[in-house]
């Protein structure tokens, strides 16, 4: 089962997207910001990430260079009630699979995750 890392500081999007995740038969675990996440040893099983660009703490772009940073190449798709073109461009130049403003269409999210879980599935260990 392809397992979805979720990172957004707001609880409710976290329950929704957990939820929406299960009705497709996707595992998640969910963090209330980058430093959790970076904290916790789970992710290095994951298939996709799911980030908020604006969170307390670390952003969602800030966590994307990290992650950058330390080799990581698990697809990443972003979630934002904040989108402006400066940031989408950012975080897809530095290899985000997609960019998706709140509230988004919930098909397109869920194809997306397939695509991103097929790449992190077809790439070497």
């Amino acid at each position: 089962m392809a397992l979805i890392i979720i990172v957004d500081d707001d609880p409710h999007v976290r329950d929704g997207l957990e939820n929406l995740l299960a009705s497709a038969g996707l595992a998640s675990i969910s963090f209330s910001g980058g430093d959790a996440l970076l904290a916790d040893g789970a992710w290095h099983d994951a298939d996709c990430f799911l980030l908020d660009v604006r969170m307390n703490g670390m952003s969602g772009l800030q966590l994307q260079q990290r992650l950058l940073e330390r080799g990581v190449s698990i697809p990443i798709i972003f979630l934002t009630a904040h989108s402006d073109g400066d940031t989408k461009a950012r975080a897809l130049a530095n290899g985000a699979l997609a960019f998706f403003a709140k509230p988004f269409d919930e098909d397109e999210l869920l194809a997306a995750i397939d695509t991103a879980v097929a790449r992190a599935r077809a790439r070497p260990d």
